[in-house]
């Protein structure tokens, strides 16, 4: 049976409309935490391998998901900082990844993400520093 965190987002993660055109997928969720997946796609590369941006754009999403599972639906995330570090090159395949909310402020959030291929090679690893926005401010921004 699927945690309330995952069945809470995964709805929200579907109609993303970035999250649509680039084929992230939210596979699991729970307290503090999620997993999702970047689907190859040819339009990746550049010219060989897949952009680092893509990548970067799962680690963002999945920071900031992990958060939400800790602050729905009263408030929302918004990435302050991330940093990421590509530790090797993907190339024709799908990238997973794993986020973790490691500090929960009253206003700022600290996120570690670990991205792999599908046999758990390491690919890049990113922090995020998130930041709480009540619903009003993030609905008016």
């Amino acid at each position: 049976m699927p945690a309330k965190e995952f069945e809470l987002l995964k709805p929200l993660s579907e109609r993303n409309p970035f999250l649509n055109f680039l084929g992230i997928e939210l596979l699991d969720a729970g307290e503090g935490w999620v997993k999702m997946k970047l689907t190859y796609r040819p339009e990746f590369l550049q010219p060989f391998t897949v952009h680092g941006g893509a990548i970067y754009s799962l680690a963002d999403a999945a920071a900031a998901h992990a958060l939400m599972t800790r602050i729905m639906p009263e408030q929302y995330p918004t990435t302050v900082e991330q940093r990421i570090n590509f530790l090797k090159a993907v190339k024709n395949q799908d990238v997973f990844c794993e986020a973790s909310i490691v500090n929960l402020g009253r206003t700022l959030a600290y996120a570690e993400v670990a991205m792999t291929t599908a046999d758990g090679i390491l690919v890049a690893k990113s922090t995020a520093t998130l930041m709480r926005l009540d619903i009003a401010r993030a609905r008016k921004e």
